[in-house]
């Protein structure tokens, strides 16, 4: 009768802890994934607009998200390369940017940044 009680004690602590590693873990990865859509969706520029500055870039042809992502980052445009890099696979500009130089400036947003390169992309051709 006593092992039983026991079994059943330990049965259920088990079963509890379980369950209470669970909602600890569903809990966790839910908020590290609104904080991640957050970042991606809700953008911000990297200044303040009266103390924006001028930055100039290079965009090669062929040039992959990956590489463009750490090229802004590396040019201090955008603070997160991989933040960076998800907005750019998100946007309607992804392997859409044509090479060339370009001039961005601090207090443009990511998005803002894709449509500065890509607007000869919907440029109409003229013959």
């Amino acid at each position: 009768m006593q092992n039983k009680n026991i079994r059943m004690i330990v049965s259920l602590v088990l079963n509890l802890l379980i369950i209470i590693i669970g909602v600890y873990v569903v809990f966790t990865v839910g908020t590290k994934a609104y904080s991640f859509g957050n970042k991606i969706f809700n953008e911000q520029a990297v200044d303040m607009a009266g103390d924006a500055r001028e930055v100039e870039i290079t965009v090669t042809d062929g040039m992959s998200a990956k590489k463009l992502a750490k090229l802004l980052c590396d040019k201090g445009l955008t603070n997160d390369e991989t933040i960076t890099y998800f907005q750019i696979r998100l946007s309607d500009y992804y392997n859409k940017i044509p090479a060339g130089t370009y001039t961005l400036t601090t207090d443009m947003t990511p998005t803002d940044m894709l449509e500065t390169m890509g607007e000869s992309v919907n440029e109409p051709v003229v013959e």
